[in-house]
């Protein structure tokens, strides 16, 4: 469990606890712009982050077959018997129905490559069809095979594998409870070494601050859903490696307090 660093905002109460300088019956006045709108005059405003790691519990397979004919119906039929064989490639290494979705399917005319002397030509030469589908495993180490079946057995547009949580709210409420004892430890500080206390909260808000202001956008807890990668068959490697990985969910709270 990790904690990051905060961004940290003290007003108005350095603004009371600031000194101020005479010339002659003169005073130079010190100013901090950016006081939130309906702030208390005296506040410490605290922006907090937190984060858990997790290991994923699920593995998403994905995989597409294209095909292209002269004819609408050529091109149909070629792709329904290449998408055959790799769902029968599937459930030979023991996916079931259950785990196999249809993501997308595509059907589309395809036109002559653009010639710059004469424009782009509307005249349709043939049609593309596109099947893409998806496998849900929870057997991490079976990631690896099904990429591989679908390699090769047809899939010959793009083939991932995606790692998820799936039950993330569990851990992005972990990461919201840290996210706000991180605010809470870093205000107290602030607050203790300027001579203030910590009084009553007056906002809470999900995510952080933005030019001094509480206007933060509500964008909630961040989950890192970086741990993805396009994997690509090299010739002569007989299994896909796969390594899912820690994944890490992370949270912003930005909090004012008013200073006593």
């Amino acid at each position: 469990m990790t904690i990051r660093r905060s961004i940290v905002l003290v007003g108005a109460a350095l603004m009371l606890l600031a000194p101020s300088y005479a010339a002659g019956r003169h005073t130079v006045p010190v100013t901090v712009e950016g006081t939130p709108q309906g702030a208390p005059d005296r506040y410490v405003l605290m922006v907090g982050q937190g984060s858990v790691t997790a290991m994923p519990d699920t593995a998403v397979v994905s995989g597409g077959v294209v095909t292209r004919a002269r004819s609408a119906g050529d091109a149909l039929h070629d792709n329904a018997a290449s998408m055959a064989k790799v769902v029968a490639a599937l459930k030979a290494q023991g996916v079931t129905d259950k785990q196999i979705t249809t993501s997308s399917v595509r059907f589309a005319p395809v036109y002559p490559p653009y010639d710059p002397k004469t424009g782009q030509s509307t005249k349709v030469i043939g049609y593309q069809v596109s099947n893409e589908v998806i496998v849900t495993l929870t057997d991490l180490g079976r990631a690896g095979d099904v990429l591989d079946a679908l390699i090769e057995n047809g899939a010959n547009d793009s083939a991932t594998i995606g790692f998820e949580i799936k039950d993330r709210e569990a851990l992005e409420t972990k990461a919201r409870a840290e996210a706000a004892k991180d605010a809470l430890r870093r205000a107290q500080v602030y607050a203790r070494e300027v001579g203030a206390e910590l009084g009553a909260v007056r906002s809470i808000r999900e995510g952080s601050h933005s030019d001094a202001t509480i206007t933060a956008e509500d964008i909630g807890a961040f989950p890192d859903r970086s741990v993805r990668e396009s994997l690509q068959r090299i010739p002569g490697v007989p299994v896909t490696r796969v390594e899912a990985g820690e994944q890490t969910i992370s949270s912003t709270v930005t909090v004012v307090w008013a200073l006593k």
